[in-house]
């Protein structure tokens, strides 16, 4: 079973950190510790011209790419039960269309979007805004674009919603659902993720996001059936750091294990 490993960077030396150990792709966003949000457009150009380098020299995978997470705001870094941190204005779901374009048309392979209503509902119309935006830079540069619902999904009540959510995002033509299964850690979610997998009939994928670890990735593969993980791979704090180690917050070793990981399923 092929598994792929995307990873969250917020810089370009935790790009270069991710493509050196052989992630498949990377989330780039900035704040991370608050669940990301929108990186400027200077800086996507700057990565996804540096993935198209190391790919080229062969120092990454030949399909490595850059999906830019589009979220405007963040009030809490736990945003489990808390749909309103994904229920936006007018103005920011238009802030977020023009964002999503601009990260498309700065070179990302994809975009991760996602939006709620305060009741915890998927906001179908924001989600349709912001893919929009990010259809327009790609049909504009005759390419396609990956679309990735983020952890927003997470926000909703329980595990039938979830499965729902991955039946209506289907219609959206949304490719990707990333996905704690609803738990502070995707392991603790993973009957909600397998849910999520049956929901999605091998037409859209479910990728496993949160807390999680390389020693959790084989467990969580064989317990749920989905093929994509995600892991930020920060440095601990307190972690020794090496005189020549690259400036970010990316491990290159827990970047390495997870890959390690994955490869042996």
């Amino acid at each position: 079973m092929s598994v792929a490993v995307e990873i969250a960077v917020e810089d370009l030396a935790g790009l270069e950190v991710a493509a050196h150990a052989g992630a498949d792709r990377v989330e780039l966003c900035v704040d991370l510790a608050r669940g990301g949000l929108t990186p400027p457009a200077q800086l996507v150009q700057e990565c996804t011209s540096r993935a198209s380098a190391l790919v080229a020299a062969r120092d990454a995978k030949p399909h490595f790419d850059v999906h830019v997470l589009v979220r405007c705001r963040a009030e809490h870094g736990d945003f489990l039960d808390r749909p309103e941190e994904f229920a936006y204005s007018a103005e920011e779901i238009t802030l977020m269309a023009r964002q999503a374009e601009e990260s498309v048309a700065a070179g990302a392979a994809g975009v991760v979007i996602g939006a709620l209503t305060g009741t915890g509902e998927l906001d179908l119309p924001a989600i349709e805004a912001v893919r929009d935006g990010a259809l327009k830079a790609g049909s504009t540069a005759m390419r396609g674009v990956t679309l990735t619902v983020h952890r927003a999904i997470d926000a909703l009540p329980g595990r039938a919603q979830r499965a729902d959510a991955v039946r209506t995002l289907l219609g959206l033509g949304i490719h990707r659902v990333l996905s704690s299964g609803g738990a502070s850690r995707a392991l603790d979610g993973a009957d909600d993720l397998a849910a999520m997998v049956a929901a999605a009939e091998g037409l859209l994928d479910i990728c496993a996001g949160g807390g999680v670890r390389p020693a959790d990735i084989g467990d969580l593969v064989r317990r749920t059936g989905v093929a994509d993980v995600h892991l930020s791979a920060r440095r601990r704090p307190g972690t020794a750091v090496e005189d020549d180690a690259p400036d970010t917050c990316t491990d290159p070793a827990i970047v390495a294990a997870a890959v390690d990981a994955a490869g042996g399923l």
